[in-house]
């Protein structure tokens, strides 16, 4: 789980586990009380509905209640589902009990506040175990309290109702974490496909070459989005090209390149070191889309310029040109020991390969077939032997002729 896909899907899962368990734990909780506060509704109507029952006072006041109370208290607990009905005396001595044994003893809660006329409602623990209960007072015609009535649940039986919602709640948990989890990991998938299962490392250092690459590098590069928007450029492409800062995002129809470097960018057309010129320079484009093995639409440019580099390159081709002329004249002029064919073959080169045109000046004694006195100063006129216009050669004339 190193990669960054993993490590979301732990995260996902795990905050969905934790929400899921908080919100059965709320649910049951919630489930409990209203259990606990039905059942606390539930004994005060019993007891309520047995207190003001029809001859109620006058069964109290009989020569002996329990034998009247206890068949009405055993059928009302059983219709009513609660657990006991005790009727008892204003001091809490016992008529009725789902024990008769416990018939004529103290009732075991809180009586006071019902002696003296209100309603009592708590959880006790009392021979049932812990309960929740309700006292109601039994008061005669003229608001006299002549006895009690007592209505309870046990808290096993409430938290029993509760529990048998255990199973749908459980069962809906667990359904919701399946989705959560099936969603998650979907979610985690596209995301490592993505992030091409790298890991958070792998990813800073791929960034950090990568921009370290992009800012260093003499060439410019330009990534031109599917939309035709400009994606990024590295400094080089912004020095090149003189691109505002928000350049980023824009088209590239609205940054001001040449007209021929816009439509390269915007067509997706590969291109390899075509000429552009950006102002007064003269750039070398490279030009691949990025979609071809299943990359993102749009497509990278690479800058190079050749401005200075073709300035020398043509200084060189010239410094070239003389050495091959020098060469080539060295082999091949002054075979002969005629003077004026080895004129010829000077002009023949030199116009070919280096000059406009070429004059050769010989002495006057040379074009008389005599050798030049030493110093001698006079020379012929100089005449054209050669010329690119007319493709025709002259011959070289006699001065004195």
């Amino acid at each position: 789980m190193r990669t960054v896909a993993g490590q979301v899907f732990v995260l996902q899962v795990g905050v969905v586990l934790l929400l899921v368990v908080a919100a059965v734990a709320a649910l049951v909780l919630q489930s409990r009380y209203d259990s606990e506060r039905e059942a606390s509704n539930r004994s005060m109507a019993v007891a309520e509905s047995f207190a003001n029952a029809p001859g109620m006072v006058s069964a109290l006041r009989g020569r002996d209640p329990s034998a009247v109370l206890q068949p009405l208290a055993e059928r009302a607990r059983k219709g009513s589902g609660v657990d006991f009905v005790v009727a008892m005396t204003p001091q809490g001595i016992r008529y009725t009990h789902p024990n008769p044994a416990r018939i004529g003893k103290h009732f075991m809660g809180s009586i006071r506040a019902a002696a003296e006329g209100r309603t009592v409602q708590e959880t006790f623990t009392g021979t049932l175990g812990l309960s929740v209960r309700s006292v109601v007072p039994v008061k005669d015609s003229h608001g006299k309290v002549v006895g009690l009535v007592a209505a309870g649940i046990t808290i096993k039986k409430v938290s029993g109702a509760a529990d048998q919602q255990l199973p749908l709640l459980f069962g809906a948990a667990a359904a919701a974490m399946a989705l959560a989890t099936a969603g998650t990991a979907l979610v985690s998938r596209r995301l490592r496909r993505q992030t091409h299962g790298l890991d958070p490392a792998e990813m800073t250092r791929m960034y950090e070459h990568h921009d370290a690459v992009l800012h260093s590098v003499r060439e410019g590069v330009l990534i031109v989005g599917g939309d035709g928007r400009l994606v990024l450029a590295n400094d080089e492409a912004r020095r090149l090209f003189e691109l505002p800062p928000d350049a980023e995002g824009r088209l590239v129809s609205e940054l001001g390149f040449d007209p021929h470097t816009a439509a390269l960018l915007s067509s997706g057309r590969p291109a390899t070191d075509e000429v552009h010129t950006a102002g007064e320079r003269l750039l070398s484009v490279s030009h691949r889309p990025t979609d071809r093995d299943g990359g993102p639409p749009g497509s990278v440019a690479t800058l190079r310029d050749t401005t200075e580099l073709r300035a020398l390159s043509g200084k060189v081709d010239l410094a070239r040109n003389r050495l091959k002329l020098l060469y080539d004249a060295g082999v091949s002029i002054g075979t002969t020991l005629d003077v004026v064919r080895t004129a010829q073959e000077l002009a023949e080169y030199a116009v070919a390969r280096f000059a406009d045109y070429v004059s050769v000046d010989l002495a006057d004694s040379v074009l008389r077939g005599e050798e030049p006195p030493d110093g001698a100063p006079g020379v012929g006129s100089p005449d054209t032997v050669g010329s690119p216009d007319t493709g025709s050669w002259g011959a070289v004339a006699a001065a004195a002729g």
